[in-house]
């Protein structure tokens, strides 16, 4: 096979588009991953919401989607916790409890405990994140909910010179490549944190971290720790997007970074690959199957003859004629009862769409 051909190629990078590639990849099928940057999954902390969850619930495959996910995500070294029948109040940085399905491990055990003494840590100079207003709303949030835990703000000064303003982004960034900023972390938060059972951070402890490094972390600190998620973008889910896009080239998936695509090319009824617009000139990628999961933006390359999609996810015509029966578009399902919004959906109908193509692409190989 020609190194410019694929079986399937998957257009975006978001949520959607990972599962996407990780569905068709484990059919050990050869996958091109085509992407301009990270998707919107990355500007949230990467859990997963019960409201979400309830919204696609009335989709068979969602208990088999979800799985799919969360084994991609302990495959790549950001295991999830939490299943799609429960849920818990896990904090914000509005200083509330949002109910969530399924969360990274470092987000999840962050839920309210009776008799449980929290310190909520900030870095001096990081004004995204306000540990005394985070304190005093969580309290008054734990109590309404007859909680009888407590929350105390506390603030860590680092030696270095970090510039300004100081971003989680900088941090996450030190956390991944610098030693010595993880040992005097380890030694501030030790210090802040003494008297309390358990540390709030700002999510900041790396952009790369997998699950061993960050078990290691919580062993030095000698108390457990969680995250709160900032601002977008959010250091959690940047962690989740760069450990699994990591993990799909471990497997295979070639990935082409920062390259819109400018048109899929369709003959006939068939769809034979996609045009990027590379440097230079137009980059051209040949495949059996096309997967278009850039959420709103999945018709932008189909020079407004989009029209909808059919029960197949196929994109169809004005006239309804279906555009390409190898080209799909994970987008909400037409048969779900539910919105597109939501990562649950993403993840579902990426699954799908994977799966889809991967049975399909062998159907058109003249």
């Amino acid at each position: 096979m020609e190194s410019d051909r694929y079986d399937v190629i998957v257009v975006g990078a978001g949520v959607s588009g990972l599962v996407t590639a990780g569905a068709a990849a484990h059919r050990n099928l050869k996958v091109a991953l085509v992407a301009t940057g990270p998707g919107s999954f990355v500007t949230g902390p990467g859990w997963l919401k019960a409201q979400d969850i309830l919204c696609a619930s009335a989709a068979p495959e969602l208990g088999e989607a979800i799985a799919f996910f969360c084994e991609m995500a302990r495959r790549a070294g950001c295991p999830y916790a939490g299943d799609i029948s429960t849920a818990k109040y896990l904090p914000t940085l509005l200083g509330d409890f949002q109910s969530v399905a399924l969360a990274p491990l470092l987000l999840w055990n962050a839920e309210p405990r009776d008799g449980v003494s929290t310190a909520v840590i900030g870095i001096r100079g990081l004004s995204s994140f306000d540990e005394n207003f985070m304190a005093e709303r969580l309290s008054e949030r734990a109590r309404a909910m007859s909680s009888s835990g407590t929350y105390a703000a506390r603030q860590i000064s680092l030696s270095r010179d970090m510039g300004a303003p100081v971003t989680t982004l900088h941090l996450a960034q030190l956390f991944d490549r610098d030693p010595g900023f993880r040992k005097e972390l380890v030694y501030a938060l030790r210090a802040a944190a003494s008297g309390f059972q358990r540390i709030f951070v700002p999510g900041m402890l790396g952009l790369a971290s997998s699950a061993e490094q960050i078990a290691e972390f919580k062993r030095e600190l000698l108390c457990e720790v969680c995250e709160i998620p900032t601002l977008p973008p959010s250091i959690p889910g940047l962690r989740v997007f760069h450990r699994m896009e990591s993990y799909l080239h471990q497997i295979g998936v070639e990935l082409f970074r920062g390259f819109p695509v400018k048109e899929v090319v369709i003959h006939d009824g068939l769809c034979t690959g996609v045009r990027i617009a590379a440097p230079g000139h137009a980059m051209n990628l040949r495949g059996l199957c096309v997967v278009l999961a850039t959420g709103r933006h999945s018709a932008s390359p189909l020079n407004g003859a989009y029209a909808g999609r059919d029960q197949q996810m196929r994109p169809l015509a004005s006239t309804g004629a279906v555009m390409a029966r190898n080209l799909f578009i994970a987008e909400s399902l037409p048969d779900s009862g539910a919105g597109n919004n939501g990562d649950a959906m993403r993840i579902l109908t990426g699954y799908r769409a994977g799966n889809l193509a991967a049975s399909t692409r062998g159907n058109h190989a003249a």
